[in-house]
């Protein structure tokens, strides 16, 4: 077997689909080395917001509650370890040398179908949640929207009616969809629930308090491994969803890039990329004015 790398990160206070798309962008660089990717996050290095010394004690590896190992599961061994530092981010660095931050969208979306896998407990989650909501979700417009510190690179709140267009131009061709929505903060849903009567809030995904500069996480009452389960679940549902609609965030990043639905990126590319704000909605490799 090829060496073993031990992919791993030090910006502990980000969040768990951050850190996935991190570690996918090492792991794609390590693969192209020749190297077998091993995602580690161990009890000394990993998400604060999600540490749980109860869950670690049954399971040594954050990553692992939460998704599959996509190469090997048991490594033998420890032959290099690369840790992706919050300041070495974009830097064209030995992790990332082969640049799959700025890969086409089908490429990302491709690598990430491949590799990208749910833990049992979360997929058990994710459908028992179907069944709580009665969801069919060739019928669902997912929607998520992003804010507490979105300001912190320059990127402005994007207005909930900005949403509205394109969920209009869905209904029109299928009235019947239902509409299944989750904020980070509270009361930014009011306009989009009183405007259409088939939507409605996934009360199981806890928001901040509004105008909140931390995110949801952090607000919950539960342990680390519940909190860390709420954005594995929203990737979960939302990818699933015939229609996702969305603003910039890494949750919905890595949800539309493993979806087989249509999405909406509200006012930035569906890579996550730059610039922070493009006033524009991207749709099937288009873009549209936000305003559309």
């Amino acid at each position: 077997m090829s060496k073993i790398v031990y992919i791993e990160k030090q910006d502990y206070y980000a969040t768990l689909t951050t850190w996935v798309y991190c570690a996918f962008h090492m792991m794609y660089t390590a693969e192209r080395k020749g190297l077998t990717p091993y995602i580690n996050w161990p009890i000394n290095k990993c998400l604060h917001a999600y540490m749980d010394m109860k869950k670690y004690e049954s399971m040594p590896n954050m990553f692992e509650w939460y998704f599959k190992q996509p190469f090997i599961a048991n490594p033998q061994s420890r032959d290099i370890t690369w840790t992706w530092e919050y300041e070495n981010w974009g830097s064209n660095t030995e992790h990332v040398d082969y640049g799959f931050i700025s890969k086409p969208l089908s490429e990302i979306r491709e690598y990430y179908h491949k590799y990208l896998h749910f833990s049992d407990a979360v997929n058990t989650r994710g459908e028992a949640l179907v069944r709580k909501y009665d969801l069919d979700l060739s019928k669902t417009i997912g929607i998520s929207w992003r804010g507490t510190d979105i300001y912190l690179d320059g990127r402005p709140r994007i207005p909930i009616e900005s949403y509205f267009p394109w969920i209009d131009k869905i209904l029109e061709q299928t009235p019947d969809m239902r509409i299944a929505c989750t904020a980070e903060e509270e009361g930014i849903l009011n306009p989009l629930l009183q405007r259409y009567s088939n939507s409605f809030i996934i009360a199981d995904f806890y928001m901040s308090p509004n105008n909140s500069k931390h995110n949801p996480e952090r607000f919950s009452p539960f342990s680390g491994y519940e909190r860390g389960m709420q954005p594995a679940l929203m990737v979960w549902l939302f990818s699933k969803c015939a229609h996702y609609i969305k603003n910039r965030s890494s949750v919905a990043a890595v949800a539309s890039w493993i979806s087989d639905g249509k999405i909406y990126s509200i006012g930035h590319p569906e890579t996550l990329g730059f610039p922070a704000n493009t006033n524009t909605v991207e749709f099937e490799g288009n873009l549209y004015p936000m305003s559309s």
